[in-house]
């Protein structure tokens, strides 16, 4: 029996919608997580604080919409002491429960984080310690990451664009993550859903209910968020 591997998926989930859910399902798939944690960012460096509903709204629609997957399941851990603000701290968390196993964790992200990422708070030791899997999102072109990532880091990147789900897991299994980290570019055929999107449609009081699970619809309509 190989290691048991986790995904953390990190995200202000604003809300959470079937995007994420499709994303998530496939990704686990693909690379035989164990588990899925998604981890619902508190106070997001990059994110302006007044376009969010409060974490306490962000959190709940996410355990309503994993309720029924076991393997999905929502996370507190940025809100642990210390406080995490950042993904490289969280990321340690992660690790210090899985006895500093980092080569098991897989960091989920948008496909689009490779424009950033190089910026995030102690990038090199992030992108040195774990697995990231990067997600390509509908309309949203991804970067070529020898473009934008460091050249020590370079020759770690697996894309896997264009391949389809037996090929992409076949070579998944042909790495050996023991010897170091990858980072791995995929595209799982997620629909063109945003955050955004959905938050525009309900003040705007259009309808999104097929764009997020029937639960977080139903809370988003009694609780009143975002207008509706």
């Amino acid at each position: 029996m190989g290691p048991v591997k986790l995904g953390v998926f990190g995200g202000t989930f604003n809300p959470i919608h079937l995007g994420h859910l499709h994303l998530a399902r496939s990704v686990q798939r693909l690379f035989d997580l164990a588990h899925i944690h998604f981890v619902v960012a508190a106070a997001p460096p990059h994110k302006a604080p007044e376009k969010l509903v409060p974490f306490m709204h962000r959190y709940a629609m996410v355990s309503l919409a994993t309720a029924k997957r076991p393997t999905f399941s929502p996370s507190l851990v940025e809100l642990e002491p210390p406080c995490s603000p950042f993904s490289f701290h969280t990321m340690a968390k992660f690790a210090g429960r899985q006895a500093g196993a980092s080569s098991n964790l897989y960091f989920i992200a948008g496909g689009d984080s490779l424009l950033d990422v190089g910026g995030w708070h102690e990038s090199r030791e992030l992108l040195n310690s774990y697995n990231f899997i990067f997600v390509a999102r509908a309309g949203v072109p991804v970067l070529d990451a020898t473009a934008v990532l460091p050249v020590d880091v370079q020759r770690r990147i697996r894309d896997l664009r264009g391949l389809g789900a037996r090929q992409i897991r076949w070579r998944i299994r042909a790495e050996d993550p023991r010897e170091e980290n990858r980072l791995f570019v995929v595209d799982v055929g997620a629909p063109d859903i945003s955050a955004s999107q959905i938050r525009a449609l309900v003040g705007g009081a259009k309808k999104y209910s097929h764009l997020v699970p029937p639960s977080v619809c139903q809370y988003i309509q009694k609780l009143h968020l975002y207008g509706e």
